[in-house]
């Protein structure tokens, strides 16, 4: 079979061609259609993610949907979304992967597999971390810092799915804000500087019940004091930088919380149940992420492109 491979750390993959994985009991064997890259893709083929050093070489992909093509527990040809620890295991870069059989989530019909693939990890993300680490009610208002990303954009569409009266996406890119959101949302451009931060909320709205922050850095602080009272604050990723800046009275004074979180962690039963969930909203029109198409054999150009920070999800098609 065709499979993307790294072969040696910190480098990108290159097309070649690749045992097809044979499957064991427990597990199945998927026919891929469509397969998202991710930063941990990235991060894991630099040597320095926290699960260890893959051995080279590897197929990388931890995500992806295809067709079922032998199976113990689920019927031959159905469709489904598979979730493996690409880098530890083959992942989901290729014609064919494997995966157990807990890890497979049969798909809604009216689901495309581009966009099947697209909402994996973001979507499942930002569900938990809005609804359970943000406790997000109907009617919050909700700020949502690094919104162009593909996290960001599923945090604002689940927002709005979950009932929040007002959601306010925030971004460094002004163009990139308007291409995705339009007049559809509130947008508010984050300056360079972001001591200004202040009165650019004021414009947007003022203060908000939850922020849900996929930058950290300098915006942290500023974004912390635009709580409201009671207000949740949860952190889910840090591009603007890994420190910030917190005064410990306004969360005293404010009864603020703040929360991190990352999916890595979860379970896959609770993994499976979150994005069902989440195939639900975007069959139905709700979590419509920009999505990126490329063939496999243009991995190196995709991957370059999930590199730069393209303001949607890349997504492979071998």
């Amino acid at each position: 079979m065709r499979a993307a491979l790294v072969e040696e750390l910190g480098q990108a993959p290159r097309v070649t061609e690749r045992t097809t994985p044979q499957r064991t009991g427990g597990a199945t064997l998927v026919r891929v259609t469509a397969a998202s890259i991710n930063p941990v893709d990235l991060h894991v083929s630099t040597g320095g993610h926290p699960a260890g050093t893959p051995s080279v070489p590897y197929v990388p992909g931890v995500e992806g949907v295809g067709t079922v093509v032998q199976s113990d527990t689920l019927p031959v040809g159905a469709r489904v979304r598979v979730a493996v620890p690409g880098g530890f295991v083959d992942g989901t870069l290729a014609e064919y992967v494997t995966a157990p059989d807990t890890a497979c989530v049969p798909l809604p019909d009216d689901l495309g597999d581009d966009l099947a693939a697209a909402i994996g990890i973001v979507g499942v993300s930002a569900l938990i971390a809005l609804r359970e680490e943000a406790a997000l009610r109907p009617g919050d208002s909700v700020l949502v810092l690094g919104a162009t990303g593909g996290l960001g954009q599923a945090l604002v569409h689940l927002a709005r799915a979950l009932g929040a009266g007002r959601v306010i996406a925030a971004g460094r890119n002004p163009q990139r804000l308007e291409a995705l959101f339009g007049d559809a949302d509130d947008v508010l451009t984050l300056d360079a500087d972001p001591s200004g931060f202040a009165a650019e909320l004021a414009e947007a709205g003022g203060p908000v019940d939850v922020v849900a922050d996929v930058l950290w850095g300098p915006y942290a602080s500023g974004a912390l004091a635009s709580l409201r009272a009671d207000g949740r604050y949860v952190n889910l990723g840090q591009t603007a930088g890994g420190n910030a800046d917190i005064n410990a009275a306004l969360l005293r004074h404010r009864h603020l919380k703040v929360a991190g979180f990352s999916a890595a962690a979860l379970p896959p039963a609770r993994v499976n149940a979150a994005y069902q969930e989440v195939a639900g909203f975007a069959a139905k029109g709700l979590l419509t992420p920009a999505v990126s198409c490329y063939p496999l054999t243009e991995v190196q150009a995709a991957w370059a492109a999930l590199a730069a920070s393209p303001g949607s999800k890349i997504v492979l098609r071998p």
